[in-house]
Order: structure tokens, then sequence, then C-alpha cells
């Protein structure tokens, strides 16, 4: 019967092209949609696990800097208070800020980011997973030592042992990330009083604060980690932080996650939404090739089941036509949409960071769902081929 549904298919061969190359447009079209879903769900995810396993605290209100700093800072005086609270583990300091002020060159990616902070510290994270280096060292021993994150590496075409101008300061390159698919790709961790002075040096507002007498403000940072205790809730020690330390904005864990995890599936859903539309409509174009085909070929079904053919043996004829047609579009789309992928990413990559993930369950859905559909909408048209009395059908001879 497969034999048979490949010659029919050969029959027509324009019509089944035309409409197996409609499902290949939209195959390429979810394969390329849900690629950069998956690269943008990687990234947030990444975020969000970072988010998720600590307590973030920035400082409330607009600031004293200006510039890039669109918000408060978090004084040493803060810090010192946050430390005091009970069930507090740890508290590190970070710093942040771009390492130019020209935004990132693409969509759904991050322009490379200055991120100082004491690493052994970030360790204490209940939910990221630690990072790996996939050539040198983590720990930066020196004041001009830098980790740098796999993108960043390739943005700017440096190793182990190269250099980077970070604001006037060149400093030396002695670890890179393994590769994230998340934001610490973009990232250059420095550690965190070298930030700090880069911070106050390009601030002069911030610069005039800090060399006032008996300013308190030093160490200084645009926002902190807390790392909560064994047996500790993390939730009610948030709300106890928000209450004890005035000045701060405290972001639990559970609201981080679901404030991302909100926002990601509003996106994913967008994005990922229009290219099973596109599937849909693909899918259409076999119901519509079926149809056709039933009613050119009224005469060969009557004489089909005039000679004996049950209507179980009618549908399975149609219904594996369309499978065929589903399968040609699936494979014909997947490879397009994988090769799009691949050259899309290249230029990209040229550009800052690559944009599309093409993953696993991405490819099996792209390579099942097609068929699928288009057996369920070949199923209609062979119903009404198999229902049909076989006198009648004789009679368009």
């Amino acid at each position: 019967m497969l034999a048979m549904a490949i010659r029919e298919l050969r029959r027509r061969r324009l019509r089944s092209l035309l409409t197996a190359g409609g499902i290949a447009i939209g195959v390429m079209a979810l394969v390329l949609l849900g690629s950069l879903g998956e690269k943008m769900g990687r990234l947030v995810a990444g975020g969000r696990d970072f988010a998720a396993g600590q307590i973030t605290i920035s400082g409330a209100g607009a600031g004293t800097a200006t510039g890039m700093m669109g918000g408060g800072l978090v004084s040493g005086e803060q810090m010192e208070r946050v430390r005091a609270e009970p069930g507090v583990a740890a508290v590190a300091p970070i710093v942040m800020f771009p390492l130019s002020q020209t935004p990132a060159a693409l969509p759904f990616t991050l322009a490379p980011m200055a991120f100082g902070v004491d690493l052994p510290i970030l360790l204490n994270n209940r939910r990221a997973p630690p990072p790996r280096a996939a050539a040198g060292r983590l720990q930066p021993e020196g004041a001009d030592e830098i980790v740098i994150g796999s993108q960043v590496a390739a943005h700017f075409g440096i190793g182990v042992g190269d250099t980077l101008d970070v604001r006037g300061q060149t400093l030396r390159v002695i670890g890179v990330l393994e590769p994230t698919f998340t934001g610490p790709d973009s990232f250059v961790f420095l550690p965190y009083p070298t930030a700090q002075r880069m911070l106050i040096d390009g601030e002069p507002l911030l610069r005039r604060l800090v060399m006032a007498p008996g300013s308190k403000v030093l160490p200084i940072a645009t926002a902190a980690a807390v790392f909560w205790a064994e047996g500790t809730d993390p939730e009610e020690l948030s709300a106890r932080l928000r209450t004890d330390v005035e000045g701060l904005s405290v972001l639990s864990p559970a609201q981080a996650e679901a404030d991302i995890d909100r926002a990601l599936a509003f996106l994913i859903s967008m994005i990922v939404g229009s290219g099973v539309v596109a599937l849909v409509v693909a899918s259409l174009a076999v119901t519509n090739t079926m149809f056709t085909a039933v009613v050119e070929r009224r005469r060969e079904i009557g004489l089909r089941r005039v000679v004996g053919a049950t209507r179980r043996q009618v549908v399975t004829q149609l219904v594996l036509e369309a499978l065929t047609l589903g399968l040609a579009g699936a494979g014909l789309g997947l490879l397009l949409g994988t090769l799009a992928v691949q050259g899309l990413n290249a230029v990209t990559s040229r550009m800052g960071a690559p944009v599309f993930l093409l993953t696993g369950r991405l490819a099996l859905a792209a390579a099942l769902a097609p068929p699928l559909l288009a057996a369920l909408a070949g199923l209609w048209p062979a119903w009404r081929a198999a229902r049909m009395p076989p006198t009648d059908a004789v009679r368009y001879a």
C-alpha cells in the first residue's frame, strides 16, 4: 500500500511537489522560529536560575550616579547591615557595567558586560551551576586578571594570555569559560575592587561623593547577591531585609523566578506560535490536495470497492499518501531549516553572538509533527471517499 501511495503521488508530480514544498516552508519557519525561541529560552533560563538561587538587592530610587547608572547603588553601610541580619550566610557585592555604551548589535543577545565580583562567593548560589573553565583558570590572583565568557572570547578574538582594554585599563585573560548559551557567555569577570574603581572613575558625581570628607559610601556596588544559611526561609529573610534595611530594593528567589517565567512564557508563545501557524497552514494544503485527489479518482475508488476493497483499505491508502507528503515536506524543511540556522549563526556570530539554537527536541518535533498533521489532514477526505457508495463512484466512468 505504501508503494501504491508513492506511485499515486508520482502520477501527479507537480501537485505533490507543490504540496510537499508548502509543508517544507512551514517546517523551515518552525525550525527558524523555534531555534530563536530555544536560544532565548536558554538565555533567560540561565538568568532565572541565577536569580532564583540567591536574594538580589539593589539600591532603591534613582540613585546618585548618572549615565549608565539608571538605578540606585548599594552602599557599604547597607551591605554591613544585611550581613548582620540573622540567617544571612554571605553577601557578594556586584558591580556591572557594559564594556561600551553601544547596545547589542543583534536582538536576543547580550552586549559584553563587565561583571565585578568575588567568584568563590557565587558558588553559594543554590540553583546556578558553578562556572567551568574551557581553558586556563577561574580565580584571579591579581587586580589586572580577568576571566571571560566564550562569547566575549569569540567576539574579540582573544584567549588565555591575551589582554583586553576595559575603560582605559589593560587586563590580562587568565581563563575562558565553557559555553553555557546564557549570560556568563557575554561576561568579563574581574575582581570586585577593580570593577569598583572603574565604576567610580567613570562616574564624576559618584567620584565626588566618595571623596567627600567623612564619606561612608565605600565599598559600593550596583547590586549584591545575598545567600541564606541552611534552615533559613529565603522568602521570610527577604521580607525582613525589606523591613530592616532602608533604601534597598529586595528581589526574593520566588519573585524573581515568577517574573522571569511569566515574561519568558509570553515571548516563547509568540515566537513558536508563529511557526506553528505556518505549519498548520501547510497542513491545510494537504487537505486541499487530498480532496482534489478524491474527486479526480472517484471512478478508481469505486472500482476498487466493487472488486472487494474495504473502506479501511481505502482510508489507509489515502492517509498513507498524505503521510508520505508530510514526510517528504518535513525532511526537506528540516534540512533547509538546519542549513538556514547554521548560515545565520555564522553571520550573527561575526556580529556578536549566535542567535539561533537548534536543539534535539526541536528537530524531533519538526520531523514528527508535519507527517502527523498531514495524516490528520488527509483523514477527512479519505473518510469521505470510503463512505462513497461503489455504484455512485462507478457512474463517473
